[in-house]
């Protein structure tokens, strides 16, 4: 169930991710469009961020309306996350495996050319 929408609860999560990148108030206030002291009315859960103020602090953060709003991602957001770490970790394996490969091929190349090179002096 979905919790109703705090100021508090609101302005505590938009600070969360300015915090995570160590960014400062007056840099994301720029970024927003406005004052510092407005920002910062938002993030101590006095005020309400616009709807466009949400829309670029979502965007540029890359979190979904429903974490900024609720605390949790919707269900295929969180899926789309899993799938591409399983995919990044999948192609990471396939890197380590094919370097493998090409190693074992470079020293089957080398011991074909020796027995080649001892066949010629027999």
């Amino acid at each position: 169930m979905q919790e109703i929408l705090s100021k508090k609860i609101l302005g505590e999560r938009i600070k969360s991710l300015r915090l995570e990148k160590a960014y400062a108030q007056a840099y994301v206030a720029e970024f927003l469009n406005l004052s510092r002291s407005n920002y910062s009315q938002i993030e101590l859960g006095n005020q309400y961020p616009t709807f466009n103020t949400l829309n670029a602090i979502s965007r540029h953060y890359k979190r979904s309306y429903e974490w900024l709003l609720h605390g949790e991602e919707e269900k295929e957001i969180v899926e789309i996350r899993q799938l591409n770490l399983s995919f990044v970790s999948l192609a990471k394996e396939l890197e380590s495996s094919l370097k493998h490969f090409s190693t074992s091929l470079t020293q089957l190349r080398e011991e074909v050319d020796h027995l080649k090179k001892e066949i010629m002096i027999s």
